[in-house]
């Protein structure tokens, strides 16, 4: 951000600060170097979100905001050009859930890279797993990440679930996170956390079974207590809908392999989903093979479910006693 940037941002805060007749000195000068602070095109967005909320509170006008938009345009004009282009941003941040974010956007994208390249470099390509969710998609097909990234999913096989808590256990960088206390019949078992930030890779676990399909489990204690019975839900994928789903092919990013769901499995599974979900499938679509995505849609009913299945010996509860 330029001094001329900075100037724009200060003279902003103060005509906005008067007309919605915020008087307090400390909260003003916070707000101005929060933004002063942030790349130009977060703080564009931090300013198009802080007016939506007074204007919603009825501390400033909509002709309070049209008659100043030249001055948010002034900001960054290579990528605004009109009201309607600040308009649509706002829409945008609202569908991918970004309003209130713990971190501006550049931030979340560099610290969602840095995790992901640690934590590869400390798998060295040594477990069954395979990473999933909307950040793959961008990684994979080379495009620049757009969305706040809460965290990192990945799938691995349950078998390798102890000897990955160990090797999390003995780095610095990472903390190995139990859920199972208060985990019901959806969510991670477990994560693992980067150092102190709110980054954190969630774990899907797996079975791999003998024809090398796979099968997905969700476990969870009875009345979310771990004295109490542990079930599981099962999902088991046919042959097929795996071989098409996890994909054998090992990537790398900045020369550290990892594996990945394959982007058909990744766009067949947002395709239909939250806003923020067909945003990414949208983005990675010129990149999916259309039909391996058709017939992952037609292998659907060949994959079949067992619910609240009980559950007496498990890596879970292994993994729990050493948690204790």
């Amino acid at each position: 951000m330029d001094e001329n940037q900075k100037q724009a941002i200060i003279q902003l805060v103060y005509t906005f600060a008067h007309k919605a007749n915020i008087t307090n000195k400390e909260e003003i000068i916070y707000t101005i170097n929060r933004l002063c602070s942030m790349n130009i095109n977060d703080a564009i967005d931090a300013i198009l979100v802080s007016l939506n909320d007074l204007l919603n509170r009825k501390k400033i006008t909509t002709e309070d905001i049209f008659s100043n938009v030249d001055a948010i345009i002034s900001l960054n004009p290579e990528k605004y050009t009109s009201a309607s282009n600040l308009i649509e941003r706002l829409n945008w941040i609202k569908n991918m859930n970004m309003e209130y974010p713990s971190m501006s956007l550049n931030e979340n994208h560099q610290l969602v890279i840095e995790v992901f390249d640690k934590f590869n470099e400390l798998l060295n390509n040594n477990f069954d797993c395979y990473y999933t969710g909307g950040l793959m998609g961008y990684l994979a097909t080379g495009h620049e990440l757009k969305r706040y990234h809460g965290d990192l999913d990945l799938f691995i096989n349950e078998h390798q679930l102890v000897a990955l808590k160990e090797l999390v256990d003995s780095s610095p960088d990472f903390n190995f996170v139990s859920n199972m206390e208060h985990k019901e019949m959806n969510g991670h078992e477990y994560k693992i956390v980067y150092k102190d930030t709110p980054m954190s890779i969630g774990l899907f676990l797996f079975e791999r079974q003998p024809d090398n399909s796979i099968t997905t489990k969700e476990y969870y204690f009875e009345n979310q207590s771990s004295n109490s019975q542990l079930f599981v839900d099962e999902h088991h994928f046919s042959k097929k809908y795996t071989e098409m789903s996890f994909s054998s092919q090992i990537r790398e990013h900045i020369g550290i392999p990892y594996r990945m769901m394959s982007l058909e499995s990744i766009y067949n599974s947002k395709k239909n989903s939250r806003p923020k979900d067909r945003y990414d499938a949208q983005t990675i679509k010129d990149n999916v093979d259309m039909t391996i995505d058709y017939k992952l849609d037609e292998e659907r009913k060949n994959n079949f479910d067992i619910k609240h299945k009980p559950i007496t010996n498990s890596v879970i509860q292994t993994i729990e006693q050493l948690i204790k």
